[in-house]
């Protein structure tokens, strides 16, 4: 690219027009054993209900007199999926329901296999499975096991309107059962957590925290019922309430327990049957709860220089909150630059010595990575402190231990935009959330976490842009003693054995969540070359994805990470090779006072407040994103030049934010290097680099800047399902019919409503058609182009060397559509979007691309004019 910047363009106004409708692709569907064969099989499953609830029945009499309708969590296990049953049981009184998900997918059977076609031939594809989770109570269990006996007999018979789903979900039914303690405790991890605990501490008589997730009642009165019952047996436990939570806009509700080690012990010794408090139907999930900890060194003096101190309070209201832990507020190098804002008080218990990682995030987003700080911030830096000193780990910070997560961070969230009681608004001019820290717990695999859930309507209903670590994973990387004799070769592994066990290391909460730009790490920083002693090994590439980093997809194999940024580079301790053993481990050396690594204010010994450390981690990216985004938002806010046409307005800047964001990323040499050191090909090789790269890293130098060989288009605006807007894209008269190499690149980003309880989690889904071909002359590269719609950011990279080829007005069209996904939107409700444009080519072949498409883009302006004078 030139290195002569030229500004963004604003495009056109788009027309405004229905979506285009398209035929529906057959797609395979799930062929079951037949009425006869599922009354056969299943007809004793729904006797077991009966008795079920006789058995619940007689229970509740014992503890009230009253005669009480018991009331159980059904699970209707379906191969395949039933779609929009949710709505066929709200149309039964006495049934509710609460929630879908999707497990493994299984082998097909003579029962249950796909089949494709009219003429319904079997395929040997893998046969999905679904559960259906319902609350019913007796009286309409009775009527599930009637309709049941009844469509055995006859499959065709009307169920009634709105109900006849019910019919599908027979056919398809694996099993149904009553939701159990196995259920409650599978996905958590909990007693696999608890045995790994026991195992690195030993006997212990410390209680266990533990997140007590309920169903979530649309009854207010059934919640506050199912919360006491729930209390009542967490006191039978021995246990104790610390926290609770009920956020209706994410329906949440929860508890947050400490257990005493006897109930531990009883788990792991007898299962979790045996605790009853793990048995109560009120309950949904049971984790481990372990608040997030960081570790970071504390410094000696300042290595190098460091910015002046700010000599008085920089007076700009904030746009960018920090969530972290309590900052050294007079470090030169935040002195008179942050507003800190501690209504918990976690300051008076917290050492200026323990104040490392609130101190080292504000550091990199105000200035910057310290080895090469640019300019600081213009406004002051609003920080709240949600971390506090661990109480047994020196020099770690974690977690605020005694509360739950989604509600602190609802609470500090809420405190900014709204005020929280009597108190004003905290920072109403925030606009960008930093949130570098999360919930340690198991990483996403199908189910959205709480806090991610959270994230999602925080970012539509304040209208923030919320930009979020992916997670770090630093458990050592094992690899067969044979490959560690050299360190190229152990690299190599090394970056195999972190792909293969991506499960494990993948997006940590609240990185799943999907309006959020979700930021992993490259292995960079800027610190220069280093002397790296005899014991210790660089592992990877500058440059490259962080072994460190979290991997993706995303919920619903969506682009999770966002992008990738400089996280630090991070050492790894040569281990002793013993050829006998089968791996040998390769770990973390700890971050400290010396390079490499991001460079960072920290806390000095004997009260320094001029020292730096050196770090690495995904939190480290995630602040200097977020120091990227404000320099967008600074050129969004100044407007374009006075001839152009403007920019959108500032109610979408921050989506806009996050399409540009992403649209200054690439995969670049990243992926042919990891082609081969991973052994990729074929037609899985984009998949699985999409799942590590995101759509690439973020490329700080074209963030927000066209050049002569280049021009940036930016458009933004709102609408509903079932609308178009179409957007002309004027062809650079230079690149029109010539065989020349370029590139298209194509951003929309939106802010989609949710919902939690589904496995179809986005309600709607806003996207553009992929450009015609002969228009841009192109083919897709980079991102999986079935992954990149399944988010709320699609991002598409068109490149060749073939003649581009405009329609009549010397344009090209993108077409951004919404349409149903999860469910329906309210009428009336539209959904904010921005997108972001670029076509660009080598500096030999043009360098008046910029000015050819502002020049078109005027005339653009100019019809649209005189369409609204004539009209």
């Amino acid at each position: 690219m030139s290195g002569d910047p030229r500004p963004l363009l604003a495009l056109a106004n788009p027309e405004s027009e229905k979506r285009f409708k398209q035929s529906p692709r057959p797609t395979p569907n799930v062929s079951g054993p037949g009425a006869a064969r599922q009354s056969e099989r299943l007809g004793p499953r729904f006797r077991d209900l009966e008795s079920a609830f006789e058995g619940k029945r007689a229970e509740l009499s014992e503890e009230s007199p009253d005669e009480v309708d018991p009331e159980l969590v059904l699970v209707f296990e379906l191969a395949g999926t039933a779609d929009d049953f949710y709505k066929a049981v709200k149309r039964v009184e006495g049934l509710e329901f609460l929630a879908e998900q999707v497990e493994d997918k299984v082998d097909p059977d003579d029962e249950f296999h796909m089949v494709q076609g009219k003429e319904r031939r079997r395929t040997d594809a893998k046969v999905g499975q679904s559960l259906y989770l319902v609350m019913s109570n007796a009286k309409a269990a009775g009527q599930l096991v009637s309709w049941f006996a009844q469509w055995s007999k006859d499959p065709d018979m009307d169920f009634g309107y709105g109900k006849n789903k019910f019919k599908k979900a027979f056919a398809q039914l694996r099993t149904i059962r009553p939701w159990g303690t196995e259920d409650r405790v599978r996905q958590s991890g909990l007693v696999d957590k608890w045995r790994e605990d026991l195992e690195v501490v030993g006997e212990s008589i410390s209680p266990r925290l533990v997140e007590i997730e309920l169903w979530y009642r649309s009854d207010p009165e059934k919640r506050a019922a199912a919360e006491a019952h729930v209390r009542d047996a967490v006191e039978s436990a021995s246990g104790e309430v610390k926290d609770r939570a009920d956020i209706s806009s994410i329906s949440y509700h929860a508890l947050l327990v400490e257990l005493p080690m006897q109930r531990v012990h009883d788990v792991l010794n007898n299962g979790a049957s045996s605790v009853k408090l793990l048995t109560v139907d009120e309950i949904m999930f049971v984790s481990p709860y372990t608040p997030m900890t960081i570790s970071q060194a504390v410094s000696d003096q300042a290595t190098g220089s460091l910015p002046p101190a700010a000599e008085t309070r920089i007076e700009g209201e904030p746009r960018i909150a920090i969530l972290d832990g309590l900052p050294l507020a007079n470090h030169q190098a935040l002195v008179n630059r942050i507003e800190v804002d501690d209504p918990d008080g976690l300051s008076d218990e917290y050492p200026l010595e323990r104040r490392a990682h609130g101190t080292s995030m504000a550091s990199q987003v105000i200035h910057g990575d310290l080895s090469a700080p640019s300019e600081p911030l213009a406004r002051s830096l609003y920080v709240r402190p949600i971390m506090v000193p661990h109480e047994v780990l020196d020099g770690s910070e974690c977690v605020v231990p005694d509360r739950l997560f989604p509600d602190l961070l609802h609470r500090a969230i809420r405190r900014i935009v709204e005020g929280d009681g009597d108190h004003a608004p905290a920072a109403p001019s925030v606009r960008i959330v930093n949130l570098s820290v999360g919930a340690k717990s198991r990483a996403l695999v199908r189910r959205m976490s709480p806090v991610g859930r959270l994230l999602d309507w925080l970012a539509i209903e304040y209208n923030l842009l919320f930009v979020v670590s992916a997670g770090n994973h630093d458990d050592p990387i094992a690899i067969p003693p044979e490959y560690a004799a050299d360190q190229e070769s152990a690299g190599r592994h090394a970056v195999s054995a972190v792909r293969s066990s991506s499960r494990l290391h993948g997006i940590t909460p609240p990185g799943d969540a999907m309006n959020a730009v979700t930021v992993g790490a490259t292995h960079q920083d800027a610190a220069g070359e280093i002397g790296i002693p005899d014991d210790v090994w660089d592992l990877t590439h500058p440059g490259s994805p962080a072994l460190y980093s979290a991997t993706g997809p995303g919920v619903e194999g969506s682009v999770k990470p966002d992008l990738l940024h400089s996280g630090g580079r991070a050492l790894y301790s040569k281990p002793p090779v013993d050829q006998e053993s089968d791996t040998v481990e390769f770990r973390l050396v700890e971050a400290k006072a010396t390079a490499p690594g991001i460079r960072v204010a920290a806390p000095g010994r004997q009260g320094a407040l001029n020292a730096t450390t050196y770090t690495y981690g995904t939190s480290n990216a995630t602040a200097l994103v977020t120091r990227e985004a404000d320099r967008i938002f600074d050129i969004l806010e100044a407007g374009a030049d006075a001839d152009d046409l403007e920019f959108p307005d500032a109610l979408y800047h921050p989506v806009l934010t996050r399409a540009l964001l992403v649209h200054a990323s690439e995969w670049g040499g990243e992926q042919g290097r990891l082609r081969d050191v991973l052994d990729l090909d074929g037609r899985n090789a984009r998949r699985n680099l999409t799942t590590l790269l995101g759509y690439g890293t973020l490329d700080v130098a074209r963030l927000g800047l066209a050049a002569t060989n280049r021009a940036v288009l930016i458009g933004a605006g709102s609408i509903e399902p079932e609308q178009r807007r179409t957007y002309h894209i004027p062809l650079p008269s230079s690149l029109r019919f010539k065989a020349e190499q370029h590139r298209v690149t194509v951003t929309l980003a939106s802010m989609v409503p949710t919902v939690g309880w589904l496995t179809k989690y986005r309600s709607a889904k806003v996207f553009f058609d992929k450009p015609d071909k002969r228009a841009t002359g192109g083919i897709n590269v980079e991102a999986d182009h079935n992954a990149v719609k399944r988010g709320s950011c699609q991002h598409e990279i068109i490149e060749n060397a073939k003649a581009m080829v405009p329609d009549d007005e010397g344009s090209f069209p993108i077409h951004v559509q919404c349409m149903k996904d999860a469910q329906k939107l309210k009428k009336g409700q539209s959904i904010r979007y921005g997108l972001v444009v670029s076509i660009e080519t080598q500096v030999e072949t043009s360098n008046t691309i910029h000015d050819e498409v502002r020049t078109q883009l005027r005339v653009q302006a100019r019809d649209q004019a005189r369409g609204r004078i004539a009209g």
